[in-house]
């Protein structure tokens, strides 16, 4: 039996191996939206113009949102200026933070065992944050004032 007479079987008619099992035809294209269903350059302004509809439909949205806030923040005690925090004021003397470098300069120096709770509470003596900005205005009108 040779080739083309076992294709012209029934069972070989019905199962063509030219065409896809599931049906589908790879070679038909997505009506222009190229690979990946990534969309037309057709349908790019009416995706656009919706996109930029829901966006305005969103900032109403935020809007409203804000003025029912406002409207139950002005019915409230508290007032709407940000709270400014108070000024940190060292509570340490010079004399602790002298007391607690000299402490961390001869801890090492001694023989036995290290105090870790102390070295904790000395940490203060050699931590430095960098000054604000207000309080370098402060010390600069405090030196012109003298």
């Amino acid at each position: 039996m040779t080739r083309t007479a076992r294709a012209t079987y029934p069972r070989a008619v019905i199962k063509d191996r030219s065409e896809s099992r599931s049906g589908l035809d790879s070679s038909m294209r997505k009506s222009g939206a190229g690979h990946h269903n990534w969309g037309s350059i057709a349908d790019e302004f009416h995706l656009e113009s919706a996109a930029m509809e829901d966006e305005g439909l969103e900032v109403e949205e935020m809007e409203e949102e804000d003025y029912a806030e406002d409207m139950t923040a002005s019915g409230s005690s508290r007032s709407l200026s940000p709270q400014r925090k108070p000024d940190m004021m060292s509570s340490t003397s010079d004399e602790d933070l002298e007391k607690a470098r000299k402490f961390r300069k001869n801890t090492f120096k001694k023989a036995g065992e290290l105090d870790l709770s102390a070295i904790a509470r000395t940490s203060v003596a050699i931590s430095g944050s960098p000054p604000s900005p207000d309080s370098a205005l402060q010390s600069k009108t405090a030196t012109f004032l003298v």
